[in-house]
């Protein structure tokens, strides 16, 4: 009986449930620190934004910090949705990557970029396109 005992004791001590969950409270803190991160930069940028405008800086630099600000803003979102419900959101993700590239296409210019990559672009944003039209069908209009 006592070796059971000992099994017993080991299996409660080395528990994968246990392993698991102080992994996913690890996973969680450091998805907070992320979050505090992109937080700390968010301000940063907006005060490199406000100094730009006030030094009077060309619109390129300050419209390419704003749009980088608003793609943090939604990778913050995203880690938001996260720590709530211990889950990415697909729809989320691929507004990210949408975003991340029209920030691209405004800050070079569309006729600057080669005609293959704009090709490629296309085919890109269609296929996310499809994804979130598919991921909006999967988890149903709620809102985030």
């Amino acid at each position: 009986m006592s070796s059971v005992r000992k099994a017993e004791t080991l299996n409660r001590r080395f528990s994968l449930d246990r392993l698991f969950r102080n992994l996913d409270a690890l996973q969680d803190i450091v998805v907070f620190m992320c979050g505090a991160l992109l937080v700390f930069k968010m301000m940063l940028i907006l005060g490199d934004i406000f100094l730009d405008i006030r030094a009077g800086l060309e619109f390129k630099t300050i419209a390419a910090n704003s749009l980088f600000l608003l793609i943090l803003v939604e990778l913050f979102r995203l880690l938001a949705v996260y720590l709530k419900y211990h889950r990415i959101y697909v729809s989320i993700a691929v507004e990210v990557t949408i975003v991340s590239i029209l920030r691209e296409v405004i800050l070079i210019g569309l006729v600057h970029i080669d005609y293959q990559l704009v090709w490629a672009m296309c085919g890109f944003l269609f296929a996310l396109g499809v994804l979130m039209l598919i991921s909006h069908k999967i988890d149903g209009e709620v809102e985030h």
